[in-house]
């Protein structure tokens, strides 16, 4: 019984042996054709960085167009012309003079001499009354707005515009119903 048992033994060891052995052959099938597609894919990528390092080069190194390499089947042409060139030719100075820029003119300077027409922005009658207490609002000055140049054949004039701010002497003085004074201005039109 002990000699069949170490049969029985020895035939299970023997087929998984060999079950090992054709799983072995199996998966060693298996990676040949994915060996193939790593040396395709390695191939390929290696071709993609030449690409890549020769169009990076050509950006961004130099671009000068005298070349110290040799092309192969290529001639040179043009190196007699620089061997006979005259060194004297080589050797003279060009002197460029300095010039001055001019200055820009302000606008006080270009409208220096013309007439200059103010015009004031005229705050409405019924609105000089005010809203608070009622009292008749005061001028209490103006305010530059904006400046145009208009031309007319053979003459120019400048057109400063102001408009016109208004206090209510009553609130100034605390008489009215706020505490801070009542101040309005004229509206400007856009143009």
């Amino acid at each position: 019984m002990a000699s069949s048992a170490k049969d029985i033994q020895l035939r299970e060891l023997k087929d998984i042996i060999t079950g090992l052995k054709t799983m072995i052959s199996e998966q060693t099938e298996l990676i040949r054709p994915l060996r193939l597609v790593i040396d395709e894919k390695t191939s390929h990528e290696k071709a993609l960085q030449e690409q890549v390092d020769y169009l990076t080069k050509k950006l961004f190194g130099s671009s000068s167009e005298r070349r110290t390499d040799d092309i192969p089947g290529q001639q040179h042409l043009f190196d007699e012309a620089e061997a006979e060139q005259e060194l004297s030719l080589l050797e003279e100075e060009t002197v460029i003079q300095e010039h001055t820029r001019k200055k820009k003119a302000t606008h006080e300077e270009l409208f220096k001499g013309l007439k200059v027409e103010k015009v004031i922005i005229p705050f409405p009658e019924e609105d000089q009354v005010c809203p608070v207490c009622g009292m008749q609002m005061v001028l209490i000055g103006e305010e530059y707005v904006r400046r145009e140049l208009e031309f007319i054949p053979t003459t120019c004039k400048v057109i400063e515009y102001y408009s016109q701010s208004y206090g209510c002497p009553s609130c100034k003085e605390g008489l009215g119903d706020t505490e801070k004074p009542v101040i309005v201005k004229s509206q400007v039109r856009r143009l």
